[in-house]
């Protein structure tokens, strides 16, 4: 069945997409993908297909991000979780597995806390539950830079983290799209949702997340590198984690086929 494209009634207008399974079959299960920091919705297209074999899938643009609203921030993580529960009562979506990348996973977590009853599994990937003090220092100053110098300054030093080096000489042309993509994310909400990773501290709520959770990690990541993910593993009760080999931050699009078969392993088993 086509893709179909809305956008939410309430504010901030969160702009999503609509795959419904292609099987034509009852569906066991309903998917909402959430975008990294500086992306889009698009980031998910190809895992989206896939699992649009068998299942309905939801992506959205987070608040500041696509064609969705950008209110005045700063943003905090509850209320881009809340924004998440927002949109699946809105779509009558009932529980989803939530699958997040990076911020997007950072905003399961705190889903999964404060709206246990609408997630009915949890993949984060490439995520982390906290920052050190001098890794929040960080935050502060690539939002000083941003204010001065626009997204423009910053662009290049995160694609550095989201891809490496091997995956940037072969795919050119995708370094390229992203780097465009984040050059136009709404400079405002942009900085309001650094403000909200900044200030993320899950850890120590994390036992209380009941839902079946898979922890995905890049081998290759620097940005939330394996350690930052077993953290998580180690926290959630139950939890799996994959490491993802030749993977950096944005894990999904470096490794799309060990992406999938990771989750879906997890899925099946």
């Amino acid at each position: 069945m086509p893709m179909t494209s809305s956008s939410t009634a309430r504010s901030p207008r969160l702009h999503h997409t609509l795959r419904e399974a292609r099987s034509g079959h009852a569906t066991p299960r309903t998917f909402l993908l959430s975008h990294a920091l500086g992306c889009d919705l698009s980031m998910w297209d190809g895992l989206a297909d896939h699992l649009a074999q068998e299942h309905r899938v939801v992506c959205y643009d987070q608040r500041g991000h696509g064609q969705s609203e950008a209110p005045t921030g700063p943003y905090t993580m509850a209320e881009l979780a809340d924004d998440a529960a927002r949109l699946i009562d809105e779509l009558a979506l009932g529980p989803v597995t939530w699958i997040g990348l990076s911020m997007g996973g950072m905003i399961g977590q705190e889903l999964a806390l404060r709206h246990p009853a609408k997630v009915q599994a949890l993949v984060l990937a490439n995520t982390t539950s906290g920052y050190p003090q001098e890794a929040q220092a960080g935050w502060d100053q690539r939002i000083a830079t941003i204010e001065q110098a626009g997204l423009e300054a910053m662009v290049d030093g995160a694609l550095l983290r989201w891809f490496h080096d091997d995956f940037r000489a072969r795919h050119p042309d995708v370094v390229a799209h992203w780097r465009e993509r984040v050059l136009r994310c709404d400079v405002g909400g942009y900085i309001a949702c650094c403000q909200a990773i900044k200030a993320l501290d899950t850890t120590e709520r994390l036992p209380g997340i009941s839902a079946p959770t898979l922890v995905i990690a890049g081998a290759l990541d620097l940005g939330t590198p394996p350690a930052m993910a077993q953290r998580i593993a180690e926290q959630v009760p139950g939890a799996k984690l994959v490491v993802l080999d030749e993977a950096s931050h944005l894990s999904v699009l470096e490794q799309p086929q060990a992406f999938a078969q990771a989750l879906d392993a997890w899925l099946s088993a």
